[in-house]
């Protein structure tokens, strides 16, 4: 990867491997890189909305269209999100308008 981060997210869409947020040693950060093992190196993808570390992520391909989610995290300190942050390719980020989420962070998720 070309940042350094650590209790980022990970998820795959479209044969392609994201990390997302993470701490860089500093702060929480909202940087996306992307790995596609068919060119072998990573690149810089679209930030999030919100810095954030210790999220869940996962991804779809199915009714909900080839979307990838970022659920809660911590932001710093003892601020945790209760946001959900969509990511399409072509579209960017979104925050989900969904309240049901509720505050999350050092937890997973994964979508067959």
């Amino acid at each position: 990867m070309n940042v350094r981060r650590g209790c980022h997210s990970l998820a795959v869409l479209n044969g392609k491997i994201y990390a997302m947020g993470g701490y860089d040693g500093e702060e929480m950060v909202a940087s996306v890189e992307i790995l596609d093992p068919r060119l072998g190196s990573w690149m810089i993808g679209e930030p999030m909305n919100f810095a954030r570390g210790y999220a869940a992520a996962a991804a779809t391909a199915s009714v909900l269209g080839d979307t990838l989610f970022v659920i809660g995290g911590l932001r710093s300190g003892e601020h945790i999100w209760d946001t959900v942050e969509c990511y399409r390719e072509g579209s960017g980020w979104s925050i989900s308008s969904s309240k049901t989420i509720g505050k999350r962070c050092f937890f997973s998720a994964i979508a067959l």
